[in-house]
């Protein structure tokens, strides 16, 4: 019984409630989606050892003028609630240790703000990478052994 709560569990907080559908998404995002939805796939069989979240980063554009003032709120609070402009696209929580994957187009490159949380992680011996497709960033859970083999 505890095999089929763990994965009922695991289907709640995974399943994708809300699709793409129509959204123009960039290079950038079109790989975070298959990164996830793999993601979501090694999850739920059990063959990914760790827990994992996006850090929504991408909601920092929220400051620009452009963006509804409810946005800039939750961005002002996001900020005092303690969001780290630069961190990492993934975070992964596992027995071994913490990991993190910035994740970039082929041509991307990162921002000062993303160097810098390098840095940190680097300073304090968390692994960090940069993947630029989603089959490199499943490779670094590999070479990190957070799948079952």
């Amino acid at each position: 019984m505890i095999g089929a709560n763990r994965t009922a569990t695991l289907i709640r907080l995974l399943t994708e409630r809300t699709g793409t559908g129509k959204l123009r998404l960039g290079p950038e995002e079109r790989e975070c989606v298959a990164f996830a939805n793999r993601l979501r796939q090694l999850s739920i069989t059990g063959e990914l050892r760790a827990v994992w979240t996006h850090i929504p980063n991408e909601l920092a554009g929220a400051s620009d003028k452009k963006q509804s003032n409810l946005a800039k709120i939750r961005y002002a609070i996001g900020k005092a609630m303690g969001m780290v402009a630069g961190a990492a696209d993934y975070v992964f929580l596992a027995e071994s240790g913490s990991f993190c994957i910035e994740m970039k187009s082929k041509t991307g490159k990162q921002t000062a703000n993303q160097s810098d949380f390098q840095a940190w992680c680097e300073m304090i011996g968390v692994p960090y990478a940069v993947a630029r497709s989603a089959a490199e960033a499943e490779e670094c859970l590999q070479r990190w052994q957070l799948l079952r083999q």
